[in-house]
């Protein structure tokens, strides 16, 4: 699956697209990650994430990172993992153990 990944260093907002046809899907509502007000999340129709918005700090990493990727998983750094949190079949991946610092997510069900 390829991922498009955009960021804008003029204003410090970066785009995962999680869905490979995100730009065509309908975003149903947009949620604040709860355990972390730099990352909003779009659900589409199908209640899925399709696509992550990363701001302020949380943006940075997309400024001049490496990306790894395989079919069901987004790494952004190679940082340990100290804090996980779980929503719509996303694991997200976080460098700090108070969920912030975000270095990658995993889908742990595909089919959400």
């Amino acid at each position: 699956m390829k991922r498009k990944i955009t960021y804008d260093q003029t204003i410090d907002i970066g785009y995962i697209y999680i869905t490979p046809s995100t730009e065509n899907v309908s975003i149903k509502e947009t949620i604040e990650l709860d355990v972390n007000e730099c990352i909003n999340v779009d659900i589409d129709q199908e209640n899925r994430v399709a696509g992550l918005e990363l701001f302020a700090e949380e943006a940075e990493v997309l400024r001049h990172t490496p990306v790894y990727e395989d079919e069901y998983s987004l790494r952004l750094t190679d940082q340990d993992v100290l804090s996980t949190y779980h929503l719509s079949g996303v694991e997200f991946h976080f460098s700090k153990p108070d969920h912030q610092g975000l270095i990658g997510f995993k889908l742990v069900d595909p089919l959400k």
